[in-house]
């Protein structure tokens, strides 16, 4: 079963690459979402195991990006008013835009690069002369390096950590059936039950991981349905959907969530777990009842009566203790403002637990996902340049920081940037910068400043109008029986809606005496 969805997932990355010459000029980066490794930039040939050539395509690529940051970072330092610090930092983040956009190197390997590029040219240990900051009160190194160890670092690894030992011991299989069965085995309430349990794994495992894992649930589903070609579409559309709107539920169900939490907490406005849930659990629930009426009236079944007899996954002993670990720490994680442990001193039971006990090896741990929290550190890093250097308050300055539609344009930039690049990427990108331009609205309070960070984070997640947008949309289309309209339909619409309801429910914040 692994090695076909394997196969699957190279398919649809070559068919990925075909539909990007389509759609974007540059015609590289969809390709790549789900393959971040070097052998992308070398040509590199498991099969030999040789490098037979360099990419020059991407080479090309890469040059240009670093041609263009160039000159923004002399342009910059040549302006009247501005500090040095603040002409690197604007080359800095101009790179980190250009690749995150363009991937021209894999994403973690530009996050790796943005931390460099600031210890050096920011930090400035070797006290060359030129660089650093103009007054001589260069940040220590260490500043540059400490969101390697952040405890959002620490808290989506217990995150990673939960969902390894969950799927090794057949845990999330087991708990999928077992709760479908409970709503009931016609073709709508299949699919809503799909829905619901895909939504609620991704709000504390990897999207992708869920993606997976419920597709391959759909397997003996599908056999028990002939003729119902049009349902099995909606069906197999239901669980990246779910997946995508799932991510938004908690602080560790995906990245952007993650990069919204550590700003917010540097800008002394910390958001606890149950009060994320608190914000974001009615939104979720909301456009998951929407996009299940969106797909069953769109993919209706034939026959809405026949029944799907689901298979019982049963769970051992070892697969207990999992659960008892998984719910212990999710508790843990809602009640903080009682007992006062973080989320991220919390998120160290799973991993001692499961490490100390042996139940996750050596290849357990190597094989999990360490780019996204890579991705996740230079995220954090980028943001604390932004912010040390003052290119932050340059932003604010050139943006209408107090127009009552600035967080709705904000929103709107995300979801579009979000559809064609990383979700990640745009989210370490925008919210540093919308917090700033909330911070600088006088008339604006904590709460504000909150709602920022998290709308920007959740309308990240809502970018789903194509097969590659996100790992899960590819992950489905992969499967061969989707075609890009069938994205482009549900997804482009719910997202619209999304924008909408974010928009909306923050104008009501507003109004609010709070």
């Amino acid at each position: 079963m692994q090695f076909r969805y394997k196969r699957a997932l190279t398919r649809a990355q070559q068919q990925a690459g075909e539909l990007a010459k389509g759609v974007f000029f540059i015609g590289t980066w969809p390709a790549r979402k789900l393959e971040e490794g070097l052998d992308y930039i070398y040509g590199y040939d498991k099969e030999s195991g040789v490098n037979p050539r360099v990419n020059t395509r991407i080479l090309s690529l890469f040059l240009i990006c670093l041609s263009v940051a160039a000159l923004v970072t002399w342009q910059t330092v040549q302006s009247p008013g501005l500090r040095n610090e603040a002409g690197w930092m604007a080359g800095i983040f101009t790179l980190a835009c250009l690749l995150w956009m363009t991937e021209a190197l894999p994403l973690f390997a530009t996050a790796l690069l943005i931390m460099g590029l600031e210890v050096l040219l920011l930090a400035n240990p070797g006290s060359w002369n030129g660089l650093g900051f103009e007054q001589g009160n260069n940040p220590a190194f260490t500043f540059f390096l400490e969101p390697l160890s952040d405890p959002i670092i620490v808290l989506f690894l217990g995150g990673f950590i939960l969902a390894k030992a969950a799927v090794k011991r057949g845990v999330d299989a087991a708990l999928a059936s077992w709760v479908l069965r409970f709503f009931g085995n016609t073709p709508p309430r299949v699919m809503m039950g799909m829905m619901v349990i895909t939504a609620f794994f991704s709000m504390w495992m990897s999207n992708t991981a869920t993606a997976t894992m419920m597709i391959t649930l759909l397997v003996p589903v599908f056999s028990q349905l002939p003729g119902e070609e049009r349902f099995q579409k909606g069906l197999l559309l239901s669980i990246p959907f779910a997946a995508n709107i799932g991510g938004m539920g908690t602080p560790i169900a995906s990245p952007p969530n993650a990069v919204a939490v550590s700003a917010l907490g540097r800008a002394g406005e910390p958001v606890l777990f149950l009060q994320w849930v608190a914000l974001a659990l009615p939104f979720v629930l909301l456009l998951l009842f929407i996009c299940y009426q969106l797909l069953y009236r769109r993919y209706k079944p034939i026959n809405a009566r026949s029944t799907i007899e689901l298979p019982r996954k049963p769970i051992d002993g070892r697969g207990r203790f999992v659960i008892f670990i998984f719910i212990l720490t999710i508790l843990l994680w809602l009640t903080e403002q009682w007992h006062g442990l973080p989320t991220a001193v919390v998120a160290l039971i799973p991993i001692v637990a499961f490490t100390a006990t042996g139940l996750l090896s050596k290849n357990d741990i190597n094989s999990l996902e360490w780019s996204i929290l890579l991705l996740i550190a230079g995220g954090i890093a980028l943001g604390r340049g932004i912010t040390a250097t003052g290119l932050d308050q340059v932003f604010v300055s050139l943006l209408p920081g107090n127009s009552p539609y600035m967080l709705s344009i904000l929103v709107l930039v995300t979801l579009l940037l979000s559809t064609f690049i990383s979700n990640t990427a745009t989210a370490n990108l925008l919210i540093p910068i919308g917090i700033s331009l909330a911070m600088s609205n006088a008339a604006a309070g904590p709460l504000y400043v909150q709602q920022v960070g998290l709308s920007i984070a959740l309308a990240a997640s809502m970018a789903m109008a194509l097969p590659v947008s996100t790992a899960p949309n590819t992950i489905a289309y992969a499967q061969g029986s989707l075609v890009t309209s069938d994205f482009v339909k549900t997804g482009g619409l719910l997202g619209l809606i999304a924008l909408l309801l974010i928009s909306g429910i923050n104008w009501l914040l507003r109004l609010l005496p709070l």
